[in-house]
Parts: C-alpha cells; structure tokens; sequence
C-alpha cells in the first residue's frame, strides 16, 4: 500500500526529468542528489495523521492537539547580525558605519549601546512573537517539550527559549530542578467525538505490464485520421523530424524509442519508419553522409554576415575541413530547393570550409535522392 505510493511518485519524478531533459542515468542521478529531500508524497487532507510544520507554516491554522518539540531555541546561537553605528565623520571619513552586531558594541560608547539594546529588544520581541503563535494554535491540548538547560550552578539560562518556561513555574511557585513533567487545565476532550472514515485510497499494484501497442498518442493530424501511409507530405515530414534525432546508423533504435514515447509515431508504425530511414541510411549514394568518425551537425543555425540565418537539415565534416550537405524534401523535385542548397553551400564556404557534395532527399512513398 504506502510503499507503492512512494514508488510510484519515484516514477512519475524520473518520467518528468526524461522527458524534460531527454538526458540520462547519470543526468537525473545528479539531480536527484541535489533534490531528493526536498520530495515528499502530497498527503490528502482531513487524514488521521500528525501534520509536521514550522512554526512559521502553522500561522492562522488551528489544531486540537499541538506537539511543541524542542521549545529551547538557543537567540544566542543565531546569525550575527550587522548593525549600523553614527560615525565621527572628521576621523573615519565616514558619516555611518557597518559593523557585526556583538555584545561589544556596549563598549562604543553611549549612542552605540543604545541601537545595540534597541536592536536586542526587536530581536526578544520577534522571538515572544514566535513563541504566541506556537503556544496559541492548539485547540484542546499542547504539549512543551524542552530541557531546562540550566547551568552547573543551577541557574537559568539567559538568552534561551526554555527561561520563558520556567519563569512562568517559578511564579506559580511550583518549579522543581528534580521535576520534570508540569501539567495545568482539564486534559477531558472538549470537541464533539467524530469517527475517523479513513477516506483514502490505495494504489492497487499493477498486475501486468502496459503493453505500448495499445496505447496510441495523437499528436498529429495524419495519425488522427490514420492517413500517415496515402500523406506522403505528412510522412516526410515525419521522417525528416525522426532523422534529426540520428548522427549514425547507431542513434536509429533510440530516435525510433523516443518518438513513439513522445507520440510522434504509433507503435504499429514503427517498422515503416524503420524501414525508411534504414532505406535512406543505407542508400548507396548516402553512406558517407552517415558514416562513423566525422562531426555531424543536425538542423544548425548559420548566421549570415549579412544578419540572416539559413538552417541547413545535415552537414557532415571530414576531419580536412571538406563538408557533405544533405536536405530533406517532401513532394516534387523543384528547382528553388537547388538554389536553396547554393545559399547554404556558400554560407558554410565563407566561414573556409569546402563543400564537396550536395545532396537532396525526397521522402515520399519511397525514397528519391538528386545529387546537386
């Protein structure tokens, strides 16, 4: 029951990263280093069950029973402060100065002493402020818990949550070093008796595997209407975003993975994608454009001289600063896309590369490839 509930928001946590980042194991294992403790299971409300808050959180709310655990806060123990003095403008040069808020700022003299114990009684009243909220949400009990904290000697501590206490029992006369447990009022339940219905429900374990054949996410008209195979436009163009995904023939199973999770394909399709890019990849005209060891830059960004940008679909550099460039077409072979691969070629050859092949692929029923 409750394991799966972790296990399960666990789940939904690394499906949000992927998907997010598309990145990998080592990727969420850092986030989940950086992150992990800020997670907890969203509890519904109205459960029979502790609800553990800062004092802060629990401002304006009530509760018929209040634990107020560790009441002995140290305000010696908090941050320094800085504080602000009036400075000697001949000597320092300085009409104020900045420094740390400590107990020997007494010693500078009468004005300094005086924004020191000024600063000192905000500070005691912030902390009384502190000290009403957690003491006045309990409806019907509260319970304190602290350690008396006093000194070898015997005596109260100054400056710590605890002396608050133990001067309110030293004024009902009732303090004892040797006591430990106080008790006032009528413990006797006031509110009306209410019983519990546990309204929440368990995750059910899940029997057997979701198979992703039944599953089918429409993220595109043509697979809406199931006209993806008679589209030839709508297909190339499903294919040409697939093959952004690919540098070489061993990115093609994770770029076929990744669109059928993101609902770019069905599952059922997924051969006939394959097929193509296998046919286009293989094409015996092609193989340099998807061969190992060269830097293959997929759907770049050039920005002209001029100020425009031209984003060619692939280019492919040889380690001799030669480059194969490849664009995908839908359609009929027109003669705008030729001049469209001219522009591209001397954008890529004012920046002192040699492009060496021109190549375009029409993506339709089948595959048809103009070299230029």
């Amino acid at each position: 029951g409750v394991g799966n509930a972790y296990i399960q928001y666990f789940l939904d946590i690394v499906l949000e990263r992927d998907v997010r980042n598309q990145a990998g194991i080592s990727d969420f294992l850092n986030f989940w280093d950086k992150n992990a403790e800020k997670f907890s299971i969203p509890s519904p409300e109205g459960n029979n069950a502790v609800r553990i808050m800062t004092i802060h959180k629990s401002k304006g709310l009530e509760f018929p029973v209040v634990i107020f655990p560790f009441a002995e806060e140290d305000y010696n123990r908090k941050p320094k402060d800085k504080l602000w003095l009036n400075a000697e403008e001949e000597e320092f040069g300085l009409p104020k100065v900045l420094i740390d808020n400590s107990s020997a700022v007494e010693g500078f003299g009468v004005a300094a002493a005086e924004v020191y114990n000024q600063k000192k009684q905000e500070e005691l009243l912030d902390n009384i402020n502190v000290l009403y909220v957690a003491l006045t949400r309990a409806e019907e009990q509260l319970y304190v818990i602290s350690n008396m904290n006093l000194s070898r000697k015997g005596e109260i501590p100054k400056n710590n949550m605890c002396a608050f206490f133990i001067n309110y029992l030293e004024n009902k006369h009732v303090f004892d070093p040797e006591k430990s447990e106080y008790e006032f009022g009528n413990p006797t339940k006031l509110s009306a008796q209410k019983k519990h219905v546990d309204t929440s429900k368990t995750i059910p374990v899940v029997l057997e595997i979701l198979n992703p054949k039944n599953i089918k996410i429409a993220q595109r008209e043509a697979l809406m209407w199931g006209t993806l195979q008679q589209e030839a436009i709508e297909y190339g163009n499903l294919v040409h975003e697939i093959l952004s995904f690919v540098k070489t023939k061993s990115d093609v199973e994770l770029a076929l993975t990744k669109s059928i999770e993101s609902g770019l394909i069905t599952f059922n399709q997924k051969e006939i994608v394959r097929n193509t890019i296998q046919e286009i990849i293989d094409h015996s005209e092609l193989k340099n454009f998807f061969a190992e060891g060269n830097e293959i830059l997929n759907e770049q960004t050039i920005i002209q001289k001029e100020g425009t940008t031209v984003k060619p679909d692939r280019m492919v550099f040889t380690k001799n600063k030669e480059v194969l460039l490849l664009d995908y077409k839908t359609g009929m072979h027109h003669v705008k896309y030729q001049k469209q691969l001219e522009d591209y070629q001397s954008a890529i050859e004012s920046m002192g590369y040699k492009v060496i092949k021109k190549a375009l692929i029409y993506i339709g029923k089948g595959i048809e490839v103009v070299n230029l």
